[in-house]
């Protein structure tokens, strides 16, 4: 069982290129809104652990780090507050 109440058999089958992924992986395909709050916080805080490493401004990493996290945000403001 996964930290946030999933099992290793409902984990996506979408390939991964980064660790931090799968957590993100998981916010975006969540339909419970009690679940996804989890997810999004879950994904967050994958990404800031992997801040704290060096990463090269503009490696595709980078890109996609940012691009995730712009996600989440629209994730948010849409399924969770409402907006857009």
């Amino acid at each position: 069982m996964r930290k946030n109440g999933t099992s290793l058999k409902e984990t996506p089958v979408i390939p991964e290129t980064y660790p931090w992924q799968a957590a993100y992986l998981f916010a975006i395909l969540e339909t419970d809104k009690v679940k996804l709050i989890e997810c999004i916080a879950d994904a967050r805080r994958a990404i800031e652990e992997r801040l704290f490493s060096p990463i090269e401004y503009n490696s595709p990493e980078h890109l996609a780090i940012r691009a995730a996290w712009n996600g989440l945000a629209a994730l948010k403001a849409e399924r969770l507050d409402g907006s857009v």
